[in-house]
Parts: C-alpha cells; sequence; structure tokens
C-alpha cells in the first residue's frame, strides 16, 4: 500500500472511530437516569463531532493536496504519547453493557471508546512525517485522554461515597 493511501487508510479509522463514539454517546445519554451523567455524554458527543469535522478536513486535504493542513484555531498541544490508557476489559464492558445500562455501565463502556481512540491517534501521530498530521494526531490524542480521565475521576468518584466531578 502506498503511503498516501495508508495515511487516507487511518484517517478513515480515525473518522469511524469519531462516528462511533458520537453514536454511542448519544445512545448512553439516552439510556442513563443521571442528568448530571446525561449531560456528560451529551458533552462528549459533541467533542466527537468537533473531532470528526477536524478529520474529515484533513482527509479533504489530503485528497486535494496530498498533505495534511495546518487546522485554524487549534493550540499545539503536547501529549505523552509514550503513556498507554490501561482500558476496562472489552469482554467485560460489552457483557455488562445493555439496553439497561445504568451510569457506571455507560462510562465504563465510555472508557472503552476513548481508548480506541487513543492509542490510533498515538499511533498515527508516531507513523506520520508530516508536521500537521503530527500536531493533529497530538491534539486528538491529548482530546481522547482528557475524555478518559473526566470518565474515569466519575467512576472512581460513583464508586466511592461522593458525586459526579
Amino acid at each position: 500500500m502506498a503511503r498516501d493511501d495508508q495515511v487516507l487508510a487511518a484517517l478513515g479509522r480515525a473518522l469511524k472511530l469519531e462516528q462511533d463514539g458520537y453514536a454511542f454517546y448519544t445512545q448512553a445519554a439516552a439510556r442513563v437516569q443521571d442528568p448530571t451523567c446525561k449531560q456528560t455524554m451529551l458533552s462528549l458527543a459533541d467533542d466527537e463531532k468537533i473531532h470528526e469535522a477536524m478529520i474529515v478536513r484533513q482527509l479533504e486535504a489530503m485528497s486535494e493536496e496530498g498533505d495534511f493542513v495546518v487546522l485554524p484555531n487549534v493550540e499545539p498541544v503536547h501529549a505523552d504519547l509514550a503513556a498507554a490508557i490501561l482500558p476496562p476489559d472489552p469482554a467485560q464492558v460489552e457483557q455488562r453493557v445493555s439496553e439497561h445500562a445504568d451510569e457506571l455501565d455507560a462510562l465504563l463502556l465510555a472508557m472503552e471508546v476513548e481508548v480506541r481512540s487513543y492509542d490510533l491517534y498515538r499511533q498515527g501521530a508516531a507513523e506520520t512525517a508530516s508536521p500537521a498530521g503530527r500536531e493533529m494526531y497530538q491534539w486528538l490524542a491529548a482530546a481522547e485522554m482528557t475524555h478518559f480521565n473526566l470518565l474515569m475521576s466519575n467512576y472512581e468518584a460513583l464508586n466511592t461515597p461522593s458525586s459526579w466531578v
């Protein structure tokens, strides 16, 4: 596979993950009862749409110009891409989450969604030779890490005599 084809394939996988993330978060918001959890899921869904638009713009640039473009209004971030996020066991997550998912179930599956996205962006940043591409992947990886940390904090808070953060 040619390098451009590999980049387009990676961006296609990234786009699919963001679309799946959006679908998950909107479905989770419809299923959970807690208003704060519902709002958290809807906020994450909004973020997935922003990420999707960013990836679509890069797909267009790669197809039309043959390279990544620097995205406006995106501040460069430093993300420790050597750090892995430890996901919950995917088999257990899938088994626990059903139509009657509670907030903890939704949070567990949401963390898995974020881990998959983070790992893909971490890999993309390591593999791209384009500074603009690396910047985009680092920004997306940092955003997914932020999502994961928010979800984990809420998961931990719900498992202790505390409340949402």
